[in-house]
């Protein structure tokens, strides 16, 4: 972390609750997205999350000694992760040379849930993945789809109001 990163960890340390809110605040939202990609459960993201942050309160006397407090945090996000997926059966699978980059990379984050939606895209059913396809990628309308498809335009929208409905679980 940069020197201000460097003296706010120490301020954290010293039991600083408002330097540990501007901690939460910067990093809660890339935790709980990077999680939210193993769990594809919002609230289970959020609980995993939270329980991070407990635990770099909980440890906070020793934040100062840390030389990387991406990398420290995302070896507490791969724990938690592969916690996860053994106590919900689910492989998770996660790549060690993130830990030196993560999440400083913020482009990382784009690509992550890029992959995300790529994958629960490719999970659909045949049919609703088509229409996402074409739509989304293809920039298709509603008209074009169903004769593309041969299927009805009101067909085409409940593929999209649910395909979408799915994608907004992994995104919230």
């Amino acid at each position: 972390m940069p020197q201000k990163g460097e003296e706010l960890l120490k301020r954290i340390a010293r039991g600083d609750t408002a330097a540990f809110r501007q901690l939460f605040d910067v990093w809660y939202p890339k935790v709980k997205v990077f999680l939210s990609g193993f769990t594809l459960d919002d609230e289970d993201a959020r609980d995993l999350a939270q329980n991070i942050f407990v635990k770099v309160w909980t440890m906070r006397a020793s934040l100062p000694e840390i030389r990387s407090f991406g990398a420290y945090l995302y070896r507490m996000c791969r724990n938690a992760a592969l916690d996860y997926g053994k106590r919900h059966r689910i492989q998770v699978d996660l790549q060690e040379d993130y830990a030196e980059t993560w999440p400083l990379d913020e482009d990382y984050f784009a690509r992550e849930m890029r992959s995300r939606l790529e994958s629960r895209i490719a999970q659909m059913p045949e049919r609703r993945r088509e229409v996402v396809t074409l739509s989304r990628i293809e920039g298709l309308s509603n008209d074009e789809i169903a004769t593309t498809l041969g299927i009805s335009k009101k067909t085409v929208e409940n593929h999209l109001n649910a395909a979408l409905h799915d994608l907004r679980k992994l995104t919230s």
